[in-house]
């Protein structure tokens, strides 16, 4: 792996030109992404007037291709310098998005467009995100990676904040289909930034003659596998995906039509979790020094129930949407503080050669139930309504915190530094 050294290895990260630009494409693509979530809501539930599981159905297709194609992703990402990969994906997902206020013009929208359109998109991000967070640690140079991930929680959630505010707007006013054009527009923005980088990688190693792609995939399953903290935390990010993942299928479909929310509303009410965000990504660092990486996030799974009950119990008004929104502040705080914390306790850990693919068998062991998380909820909200389902969903979001709390994460304290953490289990006697 290529290091930092020289002035900007020690100071400040935003000092840091190419990392810099590393924050800000990342920034300006989920801003245009949320506004796509928004745009993609209003067209199905406003504009097609789709059912609940049609609904669903979006949901599914987005969160299909993780399972998929992360593994792939991984081994793409292991054999690949990384930068041309991601720029590769923001070009592609540009073009796919541009299809939307183009059918508009020549014809119309349809459900199966907007289900082509979620498959495809999120079919390349798998592959651009994985090259992304696997070429973090190659930007930054050993010492910086948790600092870097705290940057860029509070990068994207500052980002996920304009996002989701402007996007309600930008539906309102644009109208859904033409919104998604600035979506397009953020990727190729995002594209030119990182071509400006200057950091060059180092080639990645060279492949062992006849060794096959899925050996290399079983590489990277084997080091999830047997490593006892990765295991733990994949395993219970796997529960918070797929419970997530439930609740954002339903989540748009139950406050635009049963709570009689606009689009502006929506966007502003998500917006605010763009708030807690920056805030975790302030405040887990020093909470990480004090507490060590196992308290910091049991305590903020602990979080994720709770904040989630003002959604089952409020009604439609201001008073609802103010409270929503306090729970989406604490909500999205606790996520962004776990998922720095873990994110970074899992680059540390894993050996160079196998960034890419350490990363992409985390996202595919968590994220390979999303998709059936999203039928069952569709499903579910069918059968028995939307507000009885999403407090079911409710109540489970306590199962990741059981989950990390009955692992080695649990005695991770402040003087366990990552680099004496053991990576393999103990070998059968």
């Amino acid at each position: 792996m290529s290091h930092r050294s020289g002035p900007d290895a020690s100071g400040s990260l935003w000092r840091d030109r190419d990392f810099r630009r590393y924050a800000v494409a990342h920034g300006i693509s989920v801003t245009g992404s949320r506004v796509t979530t928004i745009a993609l809501s209003v067209l199905a539930v406003v504009e097609l007037h789709a059912s609940t599981f049609n609904v669903a159905l979006i949901a599914f297709a987005s969160k299909l291709p993780p399972l998929l194609l992360s593994l792939h992703a991984g081994v793409l990402a292991d054999r690949r310098r990384k930068r041309p990969v991601i720029i590769t994906c923001d070009l592609l997902c540009a073009a796919v998005l541009l299809t939307l206020p183009t059918a508009q013009l020549l014809a119309r929208i349809t459900l199966i467009h907007l289900y082509a359109v979620a498959f495809t998109v999120a079919a390349v991000q798998v592959i651009g995100s994985n090259a992304s967070i696997s070429y973090l640690p190659s930007l930054l140079g050993p010492g910086r990676i948790k600092d870097g991930n705290s940057k860029m929680g509070a990068n994207n959630s500052l980002a996920d904040l304009i996002g989701t505010n402007s996007g309600g707007v930008l539906v309102t006013v644009l109208g859904a289909a033409r919104a998604v054009t600035v979506d397009a527009a953020s990727y190729l923005a995002s594209a030119l930034l990182l071509w400006r980088i200057k950091h060059r990688e180092d080639p990645p190693p060279a492949r062992t003659a006849g060794r096959s792609h899925w050996a290399e995939i079983r590489e990277g399953l084997t080091y999830t596998l047997h490593t006892p903290v990765v295991r733990s935390i994949v395993l219970s990010n796997t529960a918070t995906s797929f419970v997530l993942a439930a609740s954002s299928a339903l989540w748009s479909l139950y406050l635009l039509r049963e709570l009689h929310w606009s689009p502006t509303a929506l966007g502003i009410v998500m917006g605010a979790g763009g708030v807690g965000g920056i805030l975790g990504a302030l405040v887990w660092q020093p909470l990480e020094r004090r507490w060590g990486p196992g308290k910091v996030m049991l305590g903020a799974l602990a979080l994720n129930p709770v904040a989630q009950i003002p959604l089952v119990v409020t009604g439609p008004g201001l008073g609802g949407q103010f409270a929503i929104g306090v729970g989406m502040v604490i909500q999205t705080g606790a996520a962004v503080c776990h998922g720095g914390l873990q994110r970074a306790v899992r680059q540390e850990l894993a050996p160079d050669h196998l960034q890419g693919r350490a990363q992409a068998t985390g996202a595919w062991l968590a994220f390979s139930l999303r998709p059936f998380a999203a039928l069952a909820a569709g499903a579910l909200g069918s059968l028995l309504g939307l507000r009885p389902t999403l407090t079911l969903i409710t109540a489970a979001l306590a199962v990741p915190f059981l989950v990390l709390w009955n692992s080695p994460v649990r005695g991770l304290g402040p003087a366990a530094p990552v680099s004496l953490i053991p990576t393999e289990e103990p070998a059968s006697p």
